[in-house]
């Protein structure tokens, strides 16, 4: 059985970063994680799709200037679901998610302003052994074409914060103050759930 583990977190917190850091230093411990996969955000790939096929039409095109549908963040959902079974059916023990369906029905509520129960149903998919949360805090803000901006990293913080808290899944919080400390936190989670 593999152990399903999402880092979730605001823009620009360290959750890819950490990720594949992770999924390295796991798979240096060859053995049975030898081959130790990780999952990509579909929804930072929607992005870029939908800005690309904007400035086709308007060169000038940026992230303000996108519409985003629902039906968007129910495709998002689906190729996340999918792009995890693909990465779990080749992993080992432990598979490293750089978030999932249930982070997209919140930035789906950041985005649209409410949730559907399509999109809340595609995030009921697959048992999670630990959530890893990256805060805001001590992590410096790096902008790209995509990224809402420093000043909503907070506030999204909390939001998963707040979820997570209501989830059944257990959680832990990492802060970028000290980045050995939160290498050292998520592998101690980890392997706590893993039974190392």
């Amino acid at each position: 059985m593999t152990d399903r583990v999402v880092l979730v977190g605001a823009e620009s917190t360290g959750t890819t970063t950490l990720t594949r850091e992770l999924c390295e230093m796991y798979r240096a411990r060859g053995g049975e994680f030898a081959h130790t996969q990780w999952v990509r955000e579909f929804g930072r790939d929607m992005s870029f799709i939908k800005l690309d096929r904007a400035r086709a039409i308007d060169p000038a095109a940026d992230m303000d200037s996108l519409v985003w549908t629902d039906e968007d963040f129910v495709e998002i959902a689906r190729e996340q679901n999918r792009i995890e079974d693909e990465a779990a059916a080749s992993t080992g023990p432990l598979l490293l998610c750089d978030t999932d369906a249930w982070a997209t029905v919140i930035w789906q509520e950041r985005y649209m302003g409410h949730r559907t129960r399509e999109v809340e149903a595609l995030a009921q998919h697959a048992p999670r052994a630990l959530y890893i949360l990256t805060t805001d805090e001590g992590v410096a803000f790096e902008a790209d074409e995509i990224r809402d901006g420093e000043h909503l990293r907070h506030a999204m913080t909390n939001r998963f914060r707040e979820c997570l808290e209501e989830q059944a899944t257990p959680f832990i919080e990492v802060s970028g103050l000290n980045h050995a400390a939160r290498v050292a936190a998520a592998v101690a989670a980890i392997d706590g759930v893993l039974g190392l």
